[in-house]
């Protein structure tokens, strides 16, 4: 078992590798290839159908080609040359090597909601266009990380690039589980996006009426239970009329289970989503309550959270609405009308379907900010109508400091 040097293009720099090749007798077989025998016992290998050769001169019995097709360097070439659909097969110990058994053979893959598994396969898609699912995976080490994300930040941009880095920390991470990392390069990267603290914002008032009056069916269902449900998108997708359940307090109670915490929830109905849900003249025959204008539900939560997306753009440019209205605002506009209610920042959690004392908080952060801004003008109105009125104070106003004059 020989070893033998090659270079590895990875995050834009190349690495220069000694490889012994003792692992990767590899199950999947490589195809579209045309193995040639000359006379004198050499053995050519070409990509069926181009004069691509890929190993020349071979000599060895049909075992010894076997692994020797199996070296990282020949199948480099390989992919390199295969033809668009031929699957591409990567040596033991690479990354790509890696998402194989993730895709295939890990039970958090397939765990993982359509939407997050479509941001996945993006940016592998990305990473095995630029050749660097060839890379050994001990080489892959936090700085050449961040080149990597960089680079990919330059070339596509910022929110890729981190959704890049958090798909290869999944995969890390239950890789690390098994032995088949040593470490999580990824862990404590920051994120080259910054998100906008006031992104998926509490709806106006106005906003809300002029939706509700106005939006086809198919936009109102998704609104209407993240307003009055406070559901995020993936639960409200798959909710089924066999989930809404009879109930002492309000007459029906909403049973889910979030899929990104496991949480079971039995959330009682509040009588506008109740009254709304009991007047839909379409059902689906299949049970699912946010469903097209044709009576078919939604294949994914994407084309749903994207149709709305669309029509409330539509609705930003006709000035009928204004600017980043979302459908999670309305799970945030459900959390702040609790939170106005009285509700503490546990609750408001345990209403959205979230574990976490931290997200009620964040959630509701504006409101607390309301409350203090109006409890500072309570109080300047009660000192100021205390404030006896003068000749020179006709108006009764607050004294200035001194140290403002």
């Amino acid at each position: 078992m020989r070893g033998h040097e090659r270079q590895l293009l990875f995050a834009g720099g190349r690495f220069t590798r000694t490889i012994i090749d003792i692992s990767v007798l590899l199950k999947m077989k490589l195809k579209g290839l045309n193995i040639v025998r000359s006379p004198a016992g050499k053995h050519y290998v070409y990509i069926r159908g181009t004069p691509i050769a890929i190993l020349r001169g071979f000599q060895g019995d049909r075992e010894a080609l076997l692994r020797r097709l199996r070296e990282p360097d020949v199948l480099t070439a390989y992919n390199a040359n295969r033809k668009r659909n031929l699957a591409r097969v990567y040596a033991g110990g690479t990354l790509g090597s890696l998402v194989a058994w993730f895709r295939t053979d890990c039970p958090r893959y397939d765990k993982l909601s359509d939407a997050t598994r479509s941001d996945y396969e993006k940016t592998f898609d990305w990473l095995e266009a630029k050749g660097v699912f060839d890379c050994p995976l001990d080489l892959i080490i936090t700085p050449e990380l961040y080149d990597l994300r960089d680079r990919c930040a330059k070339e596509k941009w910022g929110r890729f690039a981190d959704k890049m880095i958090s798909a290869l920390s999944s995969m890390f991470t239950q890789a690390v589980k098994r032995k088949k990392m040593a470490c999580n390069p990824c862990f404590g990267m920051d994120k080259i996006h910054k998100a906008d603290p006031n992104a998926n914002r509490e709806w106006f008032a106005h906003e809300w009426m002029f939706v509700r009056e106005n939006a086809p069916t198919e936009v109102l269902i998704p609104c209407m239970i993240a307003r009055y449900a406070g559901l995020a998108g993936q639960t409200i997708v798959g909710l089924n009329e066999e989930q809404i359940l009879d109930h002492p307090l309000t007459g029906k109670a909403i049973q889910y289970t979030r899929r990104k915490n496991n949480k079971a929830t039995l959330l009682p109905v509040l009588p506008e989503l109740q009254a709304f849900l009991a007047e839909r003249k379409m059902r689906s025959a299949e049970g699912r309550i946010a469903i097209r204008d044709d009576g078919s539900p939604w294949p994914s939560e994407k084309e749903m959270q994207t149709r709305v997306s669309h029509w409330l753009r539509d609705r930003e440019r006709d000035g009928k609405i204004g600017t980043g209205t979302t459908l999670h605002g309305l799970r945030v506009s459900y959390a702040a009308w609790w939170k106005r209610n009285g509700a503490s920042d546990d609750e408001v959690a345990r209403l959205i379907g979230d574990k976490s004392l931290r997200m009620g908080t964040h959630y509701t952060r504006h409101v607390e900010d309301e409350v203090s801004i109006r409890r500072a003008f309570e109080r300047a109105g009660q000192a100021q109508a205390t404030t006896s009125r003068s000749p020179t104070n006709p108006n009764g106003l607050l004294p200035v400091p001194d140290e403002l004059t």
